[in-house]
């Protein structure tokens, strides 16, 4: 306040102000006085503690509170009760108004004009008073803009002062007064009373016919001002409305009139809405504290929301064979924006924007496996949803996210889900390992070990490494499962484990892969248990003799290379 003159009532209102709290502050210290003499007396020895370590917490807590309820009673005093009141007062003067009608105690004219200059006067007076009232000012002059819509609005309503023509251009024309004044004045409050205005004058004029290019193209240049302001005004709240009664309206128009309507400037719309709230946020506004971050969230995500519902309910109607391309691009530019601000955030080595651009992301997984359940189905989902898991893993490592880097987990254990579903349920297949669906669990595997050591600094790699194999041993028991009669099916799937024990000892020797020896031996460890503890009393005699003599063959060569190999270093030891 050192930069200006401080007027008389703001020299009043402070004095009041800081009698209040003298008040209240000596209240509190009587009753920490007399608590604090109530400790002495009752002390025991002289090692006891100190009256005023025990006191003082509680003395700040209470003053603690007390200044919380004058905050608290300021907000209702100062803000609310304003605004409410004001409302109210709006409401009589309308009732009143109706009244005069009523009775006829003033003809057409003379009450619109009327009503034109009791606007202008409330409007005039808010702007006296927005330096010295910066609450009062604003709702004032927003609540005399809003007397000099209706009334405007009356006189052709009611009496067919004008027509629908210049009814439209002077309620468009003080819409743009209003958002023009609030830019100058920086003023949020005065920018919500001329958007709603400018978003009530096409539904209020509406003659029922479907003049939607219009419709549209007059909301889309609204929107287009709040965004050429919106670099130096940075509001918060205004946002969020006006993405709201965007989607509202064409949600309006289009449960009723879409069908009957053309695809070219609906989709422009949507498309515009959604491009120019994702630059809004993501490039043209900062986010400096968290509540920014908070707000800018909310707005991104339903941004994404609207615009990738009103966009798949365009594409069903007019081109459901392009639905999921349409999708697909939406979220691709999507994270686009999310790309430059990660970008942009990382080179200038901050952490203010992670709660933003962690929101974001998985916002967008979200919408990202709605597009592939919507798209695809069956294999080509789990196909689809693996691709988009590969992204994002290749991403995660080379960024070295691991938040990034577990998303792809998720969408890898997604995409899995799905196809044991096909495998088990659906399952169409003629041939034993020689189908698509064990050729999708064989790539799945390999590219969750490739991920896994890809990402061996990362929080989540062994997540990857430890799923690599079991998904393997899951596809190729269910290929058993699914293509092996009763007689051998035990036999099957001890062949099954022996084989992969027997491959990946010989492979893990070849490339000195200690994690593939691992899985080996834990396939040829339970091979052996599972022979002599179930299978060789479970099987019919011909399984015995086919287990007996190719697993027993398989643990012999596995244990002879095992001996070769450790003669192999011995040997190298002993020449060094």
């Amino acid at each position: 306040m050192a930069d200006k003159p401080l007027s008389q009532k703001q020299i009043l209102a402070r004095i009041e102000s800081i009698e209040t709290e003298l008040i209240q502050l000596k209240a509190e210290v009587n009753r920490w006085q007399k608590s604090s003499a109530k400790v002495e007396s009752q002390a025991i020895s002289p090692s006891s503690q100190p009256t005023d370590q025990v006191v003082k917490p509680e003395f700040a807590s209470k003053t603690q509170s007390a200044f919380s309820i004058l905050k608290w009673e300021s907000f209702l005093g100062e803000n609310l009760f304003i605004k409410l009141g004001l409302l109210t007062m709006l409401l009589g003067a309308i009732w009143f108004i109706n009244l005069a009608f009523e009775q006829y105690w003033i003809n057409e004219s003379v009450r619109i004009w009327m009503g034109l200059t009791l606007g202008s006067a409330i409007v005039y007076l808010g702007l006296r008073l927005i330096k010295d009232w910066p609450l009062i000012g604003p709702s004032l002059a927003g609540t005399g803009v809003s007397l000099i819509f209706v009334s405007y609005f009356l006189g052709y309503f009611l009496y067919d002062l004008y027509n629908i023509q210049t009814t439209f251009i002077g309620l468009s024309l003080l819409s743009l007064f209003t958002i023009s004044f609030s830019y100058l004045i920086r003023n949020e409050v005065v920018f919500g009373f001329g958007i709603l205005g400018a978003f009530l004058v096409p539904a209020l004029l509406s003659t029922g016919e479907n003049s939607y290019q219009f419709l549209f193209l007059y909301l889309l240049v609204w929107n287009l001002l709040f965004l050429m302001i919106s670099k130096v005004t940075q509001w918060r709240i205004t946002p969020l409305l006006l993405l709201a009664g965007n989607h509202l309206m064409f949600g309006g128009w289009a449960v009723e009139k879409l069908e009957n309507s053309s695809w070219e400037i609906p989709l422009l719309f949507q498309s515009g809405i959604f491009l120019i709230f994702l630059y809004r946020e993501h490039v043209l506004v900062p986010r400096i504290s968290k509540s920014d971050q908070t707000f800018s969230l909310v707005t991104v995500s339903a941004t994404l929301l609207f615009g990738f519902s009103q966009c798949y309910y365009i594409s069903t109607v007019f081109f459901p064979l392009f639905t999921n391309a349409l999708l697909v691009t939406m979220v691709l530019v999507y994270y686009s924006f999310l790309y430059r601000t990660f970008t942009k955030v990382k080179e200038s080595e901050s952490a203010i924007h992670d709660l933003f651009i962690g929101g974001v992301g998985l916002i967008g997984m979200v919408f990202v496996l709605a597009t592939l359940v919507i798209g695809f189905e069956g294999r080509m989902l789990s196909l689809g949803t693996f691709a988009f898991a590969i992204l994002l893993g290749f991403l995660g490592t080379k960024l070295r996210q691991s938040p990034i880097y577990f998303f792809s987990y998720l969408f890898w254990i997604y995409g899995l889900l799905n196809l044991i579903y096909v495998q088990f349920v659906l399952s169409d297949t003629n041939w034993i390992f020689l189908n698509s669906n064990f050729v999708l669990y064989v790539f799945a595997s390999a590219l969750l070990f490739q991920l896994g050591r890809m990402g061996n600094d990362l929080e989540f790699s062994k997540l990857f490494l430890g799923t690599a194999f079991p998904v393997l041993l899951l596809g190729t028991f269910g290929e058993v499962s699914g293509h092996v009669s009763d007689e051998f099916i035990i036999l099957g799937y001890t062949s099954v484990l022996g084989f992969y024990g027997f491959t990946f000892t010989v492979f893990s020797f070849i490339k000195s892969n200690q994690q593939i020896r691992k899985i080996g031996l834990f396939c040829l460890g339970i091979v052996i248990c599972k022979l002599y503890l179930y299978d060789f009393w479970n099987m019919g005699m011909i399984a015995r003799i086919l287990a007996g003599f190719g697993l027993g063959a398989a643990l012999v060569i596995t244990g002879i290379i095992y001996n070769r190999q450790n003669k192999n270093k011995i040997q190298n030891k002993d020449q060094t």
